[in-house]
C-alpha cells in the first residue's frame, strides 16, 4: 500500500515522500482496521519530521487524523462495523491507505457529514473541548461573574471558531481577537453578535480596553505566542489566567518574570498530544461531541483544498501557508 513516510529528521517539504509499504497489520482483538479516503495535513504533523526517529526505527509514517471505511475488526468489537464510514484519531500513520487502531479510536461519522468534513472533525473540536474545560474550571475557581467576558485570540482560526462558538452557547460574552481584516470578516461572518479587536490596528489596545469597559477578564485564551503574549497579559485580571493552545506565531515570548509575579499572573497550557491521557469517559464524550459539532455547525470545519499522494508537496505548503482553510490528503 502507499504512504507518506520519512526516514531522516528535517523539513517536512524535503525529508516526506510517497512510497510503497507492506500493507497495514490486520486488526487484533479490540481493534479496526480502515481503509482511508480523506486525512488533514496538519501542522503538528509538519513539526512530527523535525524530530529524529525513534530508536531503532528506519521509517515512520505520517498523518494523525483521517477519515475512511472500516475494512475489518478484530475479536471483541461490536462497533464499528465493517462498512461503517469513521473519523479516526489518533491514528499513526494516517496518510496511508489503511491503518489499523484500537476501535474506541474510531467513531462512526452521521450520513449528513462528508468525509472532508469527517477527516478534520477531531483534532480541533477535541482540542477546542479541553480548552472550553480548563476555561470552565478557572472562571469557576475565580467566581468570575456572568458579566465578564472571554476574550478569545486566533479567534479566525479552527480551534478558535470552535472556541468562540461553544462559549456563545454558554451564553458567555466572547470578544474576538484577531490579526487581520480579513480575519475579522472570517469571525463577523459566522458570529454577527461579537466584537471584533484587529491588532493589525494600532488602536486595538484601546479598542479592546473599550470592550472590556473595566470588567474582571479571568481568563484569556490564546494560540498566537510570541511577542503577543505581553501585549494582551495586561488585559487579564489580577490573578488571571492565559489558557495557551497554540504558536501561531513560532517566536519566543518576551516576558520577565515581573511579568507575571506582581500580579500573580498564570498560564496553563492545554495540548492535543495530552488528550490520549484523559480518562476514557471524557474522550469519548469528546468523540461523540466533536461529531455533532460537525453535523451542526460544518461552516466552522473549513476546507481549503484536496490533494492527492501525488501532490503531497503542494498540499504541505497549503497546510503553511494558507488560512482560509485545512488542506487534505485524498486517497483509496
Amino acid at each position: 500500500m502507499r504512504s507518506v513516510v520519512y526516514s531522516e529528521a528535517g523539513d517536512a517539504a524535503a525529508v516526506a515522500r510517497v512510497e510503497d509499504v507492506p500493507e497495514a497489520r490486520a486488526p487484533g482483538a479490540g481493534e479496526v482496521q480502515v481503509a482511508v479516503r480523506v486525512s488533514p495535513v496538519h501542522r503538528g504533523d509538519l513539526v512530527g519530521t523535525s524530530r529524529a526517529l525513534p530508536g531503532g526505527a528506519s521509517i515512520r509514517a505520517l498523518g494523525t487524523e483521517a477519515a475512511g471505511v472500516v475494512t475489518a475488526v478484530g475479536e471483541s468489537v461490536s462497533t464499528p462495523r465493517v462498512g461503517d464510514r469513521v473519523a479516526v484519531f489518533p491514528a499513526v500513520g494516517a496518510w496511508s491507505e489503511r491503518v489499523t487502531v484500537p476501535a474506541e479510536f474510531a467513531v462512526i461519522v452521521p450520513e449528513t457529514v462528508s468525509d472532508e468534513i469527517a477527516s478534520i472533525a477531531l483534532v480541533n473540536s477535541v482540542t477546542s473541548r479541553d480548552v472550553m474545560r480548563a476555561v470552565e474550571e478557572l472562571r469557576s475557581t475565580a467566581a468570575a461573574p456572568d458579566g465578564a467576558p472571554l476574550v478569545v485570540s486566533a479567534a479566525a482560526s479552527a480551534v478558535g471558531k470552535l472556541i468562540v462558538r461553544q462559549a456563545v452557547d454558554q451564553g458567555w460574552e466572547v470578544i474576538a481577537v484577531v490579526r487581520s481584516d480579513r480575519s475579522a470578516a472570517t469571525v463577523r461572518t459566522h458570529f454577527p453578535d461579537v466584537p471584533v479587536v484587529v491588532t493589525q490596528d494600532e488602536r486595538w489596545q484601546r479598542n479592546l480596553a473599550r470592550l472590556i469597559d473595566g470588567r474582571p477578564v479571568p481568563v484569556i485564551t490564546d494560540a498566537h505566542g510570541g511577542p503577543f503574549v505581553k501585549e494582551i497579559l495586561p488585559f487579564l485580571a489580577d490573578a488571571g489566567t492565559l489558557v495557551v493552545w497554540g504558536d501561531l506565531a513560532a517566536q519566543p515570548w518576551t516576558l520577565t518574570t515581573s511579568d507575571l509575579l506582581m500580579r500573580e499572573l498564570n498560564v496553563r497550557a492545554v495540548s492535543i498530544s495530552r488528550w490520549t491521557h484523559r480518562p476514557d469517559d471524557i474522550r469519548a464524550a469528546d468523540r461523540e461531541a466533536a461529531l455533532e459539532l460537525a453535523a451542526r455547525h460544518p461552516e466552522l470545519l473549513a476546507v481549503h483544498a484536496t490533494y492527492p499522494l501525488e501532490q503531497l508537496r503542494d498540499a504541505i505548503d497549503a497546510a503553511r501557508t494558507n488560512g482560509s482553510g485545512s488542506a487534505l490528503l485524498t486517497l483509496n
